[in-house]
């Protein structure tokens, strides 16, 4: 929960900088095969990657994360 921010344009970046790109390429996959999800790869400036999820996917994002969710934190994803 605490990985994330919502991007000003709507969408959510998930922090996953710890990651190697490998693997966060496999998980880009997953997501994209699995649950439909429109996401990308970003690069940041320290040379890390994330995943940006695009506004269009955010309604379903929500569906599927909100329930497990603090209520604290459904900032992260606009609620």
């Amino acid at each position: 929960m605490g990985d994330g921010a919502y991007h000003k344009d709507g969408g959510l970046i998930l922090c996953t900088d710890s990651y190697s790109l490998q693997n966060v390429i496999y998980l880009i996959n997953v997501l994209i095969i699995k649950y439909d999800f429109k996401c990308t790869l970003q690069k940041t400036s320290s040379k890390n990657y994330r995943i940006y999820f695009k506004k269009e996917s955010m309604d379903n994002l929500r569906k599927i994360v909100s329930p497990f969710m603090l209520s604290s934190m459904l900032y992260k994803i606009h609620l």
